[in-house]
């Protein structure tokens, strides 16, 4: 899902053996196995730690060199290409009733819609972008951003438990950002833009 464009310059995780005593000893019954994904409850709560949030490239395009002369207007298209992997995870993953659970609570904290845990990030619609501009001249590329989530936890399943499921949730927003950069521009760019200029500016 596209944020949205910005406009032209700035408008720019993760993450069997056996012993002989065995023998002696009678099979523990059945139902008093409890399974690791069963020791969390399914009404427990979490606490947070910090949440580290990050703006992180995600995609970019070729560098093109326009020279638009005075009274013309070009359109032009312009494609990104992925430049880094993204996978929404919660670790460890046992001891949790559910991750999206996890992330549902995060979801909470931070107010932020969150890609579910198993979901890696693919550019959709946020892959092009198109621009039409007047009298301009120099070298521009396309930066797709995305904002990065990871915040650890303690997941108690009631006030009195001293064991809680602790672990991390790593994820992203799937609402993304573009900018139309210009390259050698001197202006206060997003850290993602930043790191574009450096991969694509000669």
């Amino acid at each position: 899902m596209k944020r949205g464009f910005r406009g032209v310059v700035a408008v720019a995780v993760v993450l069997a053996g056996s012993g002989c005593a065995a023998d002696a000893l009678p099979a523990r019954p059945a139902s008093a196995r409890v399974a690791p994904t069963e020791r969390a409850c399914p009404h427990g709560t979490f606490r947070w730690g910090k949440v580290v949030k990050r703006e992180e490239l995600a995609g970019v395009s070729d560098a093109r060199r326009f020279d638009v002369r005075h009274g013309a207007t070009v359109h032009a298209t312009f494609e990104a290409v992925p430049v880094r992997s993204l996978h929404a995870g919660v670790t460890p993953a046992e001891g949790m009733p559910d991750q999206r659970a996890a992330v549902e609570a995060l979801e909470k904290r931070t107010g932020a819609e969150l890609a579910h845990a198993g979901t890696d990030f693919t550019l959709g619609g946020d892959r092009e972008q198109e621009v039409s501009f007047k009298e301009s001249a120099g070298v521009l590329f396309y930066a797709v951003g995305v904002t990065t989530y990871e915040a650890s936890f303690a997941y108690y399943c009631a006030a009195t438990d001293v064991t809680p499921v602790r672990g991390t949730v790593a994820t992203w927003s799937p609402v993304t950002y573009g900018d139309l950069v210009k390259c050698g521009i001197d202006e206060k760019l997003e850290p993602a833009s930043i790191e574009a200029e450096r991969l694509v500016c000669r």
